[in-house]
């Protein structure tokens, strides 16, 4: 009895093991499976804004120089012209009383030069008395024709004396006019007079230099004529000569020898005249103000001693609307546009606002960014506006926001998870449910689009209402094997 009964158990233990072993292979494997559907097909991306003022004023020095004193703090309230920030202006003041005095300097040689005039014509009007006075003596001479040589030897030494003066005269403007040219050059190749001023001062000097040497030539006539008798050539000779001696002084009476000097020292005073205004816009700007009125939201001249052209002191905030600045990585840039609408996304601990934006600016250069995990990327700043922004938000500046940019968007397109698709010698397959949520499987080719984040588009190979394994590696699939939507 016991060997039949230990058979029976042996028996069962066996058939149950190959039930059991039945029951499994035709078990379903349970997967996660996808209804295929229409719907919208949207591929987006996001970034990290942060809520700024709309109109913000960067406030910069127009004069380059130590800092002396900041009269403002950050956050306090400024009206256009307040003075936020001075600059040690204490050399140009000391410049600016250097022009002052060197435009008197010039202004009291500008008077100077009539005076100087003044006292050259009285000596030609001394001299051109004294020749006239020879002149009568020596007509009444050639009426006395028995007047001694010694006379006449002592009328051509007054003569020679008197031509003398006339050519120390004439050097001396030959000298004057040779500085005046020497000026007016200096002052052609600084740009500050025109060539043709420059180019009259040189004829002026050219004049009393041919002025002078005519003078010379006349004085070796006079003593070239001494008295050999009491001839009426020797006395036509001598008239001939104190009226050339007259007429040359007649010619420079006439003459306007103080035109040159004066437009040299017009000239000088004009262009000190020019850095005297400069220095005054430059100490004006030592104190730099505020170009509109509003919040002082920045003050960076607070970690320098010293203010540059090209750096902001300080960010003035206007009240009004409020914008949000997002920085969009070049990878990602090419992909929107202004006008594109973006989603935002302020994280709560109370729940989350959600509201609308549209894309207001996108600059034109890229710069450098140092990622929370301390990486440079190089991103572009786009400024968004927010719209229908809830009044009960409580969204204030330097809030940050999520900011979702949409790329890609068309509805009624087929999408799947990409997990879905694999890849059998290069055709683009998915594992397809026969029977519903609840059935076999059979590996079919597709023809994919787009990748999108998550999903990928099918152009072609499924229909609505059919079912795709989400995870295509699975290893318990093969076909003809039976699944059941988890």
């Amino acid at each position: 009895m016991k060997k039949p009964v230990k058979f029976a158990i042996i028996g069962l233990v066996i058939l149950a093991c190959v039930a059991g072993g039945l029951y499994y292979m035709m078990m379903p494997v349970p997967v996660r499976m996808t209804r295929v559907s229409q719907g919208v097909a949207e591929l987006t991306f996001m970034e990290q804004g942060v809520v700024t003022p709309e109109n913000t004023v960067q406030v910069f020095g127009a004069l380059q120089g130590e800092i002396m004193g900041i009269f403002v703090q950050e956050g306090e309230q400024v009206n256009a012209g307040d003075i936020l920030i001075k600059v040690d202006d204490t050399a140009l003041r000391l410049q600016f009383d250097q022009v002052q005095s060197g435009i008197r300097s010039l202004e009291a040689q500008l008077s100077g030069v009539d005076v100087e005039d003044e006292a050259m014509r009285r000596t030609l009007i001394s001299s051109r008395d004294s020749l006239q006075g020879e002149l009568i003596a020596i007509n009444a001479q050639a009426a006395q024709s028995n007047q001694s040589y010694a006379r006449g030897q002592e009328t051509i030494e007054e003569q020679l004396r008197i031509q003398q003066i006339l050519i120390d005269q004439y050097q001396s403007e030959l000298d004057r006019a040779g500085e005046n040219f020497e000026r007016y050059n200096d002052l052609y190749q600084s740009g500050v007079v025109a060539r043709v001023e420059m180019e009259a001062a040189q004829s002026a000097m050219m004049a009393a230099e041919t002025q002078l040497e005519a003078a010379k030539s006349q004085m070796a006539i006079i003593a070239a004529s001494a008295p050999s008798g009491n001839s009426a050539e020797y006395y036509n000779g001598l008239r001939a000569s104190i009226n050339a001696q007259l007429a040359g002084i007649d010619r420079q009476l006439e003459q306007d020898t103080t035109g040159t000097a004066k437009a040299y020292y017009e000239a000088m005073i004009a262009v000190e005249l020019i850095k005297m205004a400069q220095l005054e816009r430059d100490i004006s700007n030592a104190a730099i103000t505020a170009p509109v009125g509003g919040i002082v939201t920045e003050l960076r001249a607070r970690g320098t001693n010293f203010v540059t052209a090209a750096a902001p002191v300080a960010e003035i905030t206007v009240p009004g609307r409020m914008s949000i600045d997002v920085y969009v990585s070049i990878q990602d840039i090419g992909s929107i546009g202004t006008g594109d609408a973006v989603s935002l996304t302020l994280r709560q601990r109370v729940g989350d606002v959600e509201f609308s934006g549209t894309v207001a600016e996108i600059d034109g250069n890229a710069e450098v960014r140092i990622s929370a995990l301390g990486i440079e990327e190089r991103k572009v700043r786009v400024r968004v506006d927010p719209v229908d922004l809830p009044e009960d938000a409580g969204i204030g500046l330097g809030h940050a926001l999520d900011v979702t940019f949409s790329v890609f968007r068309e509805e009624g397109r087929i999408v799947i998870p990409r997990t879905s698709v694999f890849k059998d010698d290069g055709q683009d397959m998915v594992w397809a449910v026969r029977g519903g949520d609840s059935g076999t499987v059979e590996a079919i080719p597709v023809v994919t689009g787009m990748e999108l984040r998550t999903q990928i588009i099918i152009e072609s190979g499924l229909n609505e209402g059919d079912y795709v394994v989400n995870d295509a590696n699975n290893a318990d699939l093969s076909p003809g094997a039976r699944v059941v939507n988890e």
